[in-house]
């Protein structure tokens, strides 16, 4: 946990659309412990869903106080809350490859342990 949060993650989750329930969170893993993406969650989802059918579906979101990168699936989208200072161009590939390794759907778990490898080998390269 402590390699995510020196990385500037606050926040990892998979969201998705239920057809009944409207967008729903399959997983969360609260780093900072500060703020959810729960609170959020038809907001979020809705920002970045809402240009799907033509193609247009942003893939970062700057805010005051935090950024938002996704990689988008099959209505699956793998979010990270970075603090203002991470790399967002680093997350949005990371996303990309861990969304493309899982077939839109990685578990918990195995996001955490690709991620965890990403940043691992990425900082022994610099």
């Amino acid at each position: 946990m402590s390699l995510l949060k020196s990385a500037g993650i606050k926040s990892v989750a998979l969201l998705n659309m239920d057809r009944v329930h409207g967008p729903v969170m399959k997983w969360e893993l609260n780093v900072d412990g500060e703020e959810s993406l729960q609170k959020i969650l038809v907001e979020l989802y809705t920002m970045f869903m809402v240009g799907k059918a033509k193609q247009m579906v942003p893939r970062a979101m700057i805010f005051e106080d935090k950024n938002i990168v996704v990689s988008e699936r099959d209505y699956n989208l793998l979010c990270f809350m970075l603090r203002k200072e991470a790399k967002i161009d680093e997350f949005l590939k990371y996303a990309e490859k861990i969304m493309e390794k899982y077939g839109g759907n990685p578990s918990k778990s195995s996001c955490l342990r690709s991620l965890i490898a990403r940043l691992r080998n990425s900082w022994r390269s610099h």
